[in-house]
């Protein structure tokens, strides 16, 4: 990890430039173990969501822990039809949001649209692949 925290903007201009960035997917829903990786030199973890229970309250404490380690955080949701979970990893602080299960470009294009509408966030990477 940089001994400066990189802006998003940053972080998303050397991704696209090739950079490689190290990072981790966290399914133990522990505050204390997301705040120790972000410690330890990851770029960004990833809170996984999707798989377990986790309420909302445990998601603002593991992302507000992953901040003050200094990684960028993302938060994989259960699926294109979570609004609500796409729109609360946000609104609590998520760099980013991975939205499982996107097959076709307008289906994504679509949720983007909802939630662009309503948080003014910019087209990125979704899931595994990069649409352009």
């Amino acid at each position: 990890m940089p001994e400066t925290a990189l802006s998003g903007v940053e972080f998303k201009k050397q991704m696209r430039e090739g950079k490689p960035k190290m990072g981790l997917f966290l399914n133990s829903h522990s505050p204390t173990v997301a705040e120790q990786l972000a410690n330890s030199g990851y770029d960004w973890l990833l809170v996984d969501s999707q798989h377990g229970p986790m309420g909302y309250e445990k998601l603002s404490a593991m992302l507000c822990a992953i901040a003050a380690g200094g990684a960028k955080s993302m938060v994989r949701v259960t699926g294109y039809s979570d609004r609500a979970g796409i729109q609360q990893a946000l609104d609590l602080g998520a760099d980013g949001v991975l939205v499982p299960y996107i097959i076709r470009r307008k289906r994504r294009d679509r949720r983007l649209a909802a939630q662009s509408t309503r948080c003014g966030y910019p087209i990125g990477i979704f899931s595994a692949a990069k649409y352009e």
